[in-house]
């Protein structure tokens, strides 16, 4: 099945640019010499697999979204799992709980630079290897709950495929009933399909909610305690500043999946849910949207370390004006 163009591209051409990206930022981390990163860079090691193993999920499991009055459609195009089988539904669960991974990634990080500033000894004791095994877990766990809420709630059953067939028909010329599709249908179908879809939708909007409210209280702390740790004892000025860019780095990572799958996916789930009619740029851009993340979440961090930064400029022929941090000017930023 084809939807268009601007579907069909644009994931191969961040799956391009995410195996790029990651081996960049990997490279730079491994081979930086004037920022200790300490155990930290086993954490970011971490961060750039999962982003690859994201984009290759991205390019076996091509999903789309269709919307037609209560209902939300989620189904495979241009794989070999498009075709209706017993399997393939799973793997749209999957897929899409990689939604909920990119969450658990960005809790790690910040729960990690929370830690190195309130309780730095305790990192540097711990975090190898109970730590790095700990957040490994906790990505995994957001994924497998993402899957296991999403399998049974959104099921495809005979009375959902019916709910959206003609319609569905009509938009794409295949018939619903010969694909992979999950469905969650909010109203006008029997009371336990609806049950059903709002029990999934309103875990998943939890999920999704407490790692946002994670970030903003944890983020809001995070610049409280760079400030005051700019004055003390315990940390130097240049360490402090680190710091303070790091956030910095973090409130963009925060952003990255606030507009590539928080909105994505509440527009999608919620629209269905109260018959809001959207464009259906809306829905094949919601899943498109969703394959950026991998490679924009490593930029987000060389972009706002200037010893990252000016590194790659350099490696691709772009010299900095001014060079911000000499080589005997150490910082550490795991504590």
């Amino acid at each position: 099945m084809f939807i268009n163009w601007a579907h069909f591209i644009i994931p191969k051409i961040t799956f391009i640019l995410s195996f790029i990206a990651n081996p960049v930022f990997v490279y730079l981390i491994r081979t930086e010499k004037v920022i200790q990163f300490g155990d930290y860079r086993y954490l970011l090691y971490f961060f750039a697999i999962f982003n690859l193993t994201a984009s290759v999920v991205d390019i076996l499991i091509p999903a789309c979204v269709y919307s037609y009055r209560y209902a939300a459609v989620f189904f495979i195009v241009d794989s070999v799992f498009s075709e209706r089988s017993n399997f393939a539904p799973t793997l749209i669960s999957l897929r899409c709980a990689f939604i909920a991974g990119t969450y658990g990634i960005l809790n790690i990080h910040f729960i990690f630079r929370y830690n190195v500033l309130k309780n730095t000894s305790f990192v540097s004791h711990y975090f190898m290897p109970y730590g790095l095994i700990l957040s490994i877990f906790l990505v995994i766990f957001h994924i497998g709950l993402w899957t296991f809420v999403v399998e049974p709630t959104m099921y495809s059953s005979d009375e959902s495929r019916n709910y959206v067939r003609q319609a569905f028909q009509e938009e794409y010329g295949v018939d619903v009933n010969t694909i992979s599709t999950k469905i969650a249908v909010y109203a006008e179908a029997s009371s336990g399909i609806v049950f059903r879809a709002w029990i999934g939708t309103g875990v998943v909007t939890v999920i999704a909610s407490y790692s946002m409210t994670l970030y903003f209280v944890l983020g809001y702390k995070f610049q409280i305690m760079s400030g005051l740790n700019q004055g003390s004892a315990t940390m130097s000025l240049k360490t402090a500043q680190m710091q303070k860019r790091l956030f910095w780095a973090l409130t963009i990572q925060t952003i990255i999946p606030i507009c590539v799958s928080f909105m994505p996916v509440t527009l999608v789930l919620y629209g269905s849910a109260f018959c809001i009619d959207f464009p259906n740029w809306i829905n094949w851009g919601s899943a498109t949207a969703i394959s950026f993340f991998p490679f924009l979440d490593p930029l987000a961090i060389i972009m706002c370390l200037p010893a990252l930064r000016q590194r790659l400029g350099r490696k691709i022929g772009i010299r900095p004006s001014q060079v911000q941090v000499s080589s005997n000017q150490i910082n550490t930023i795991d504590g």
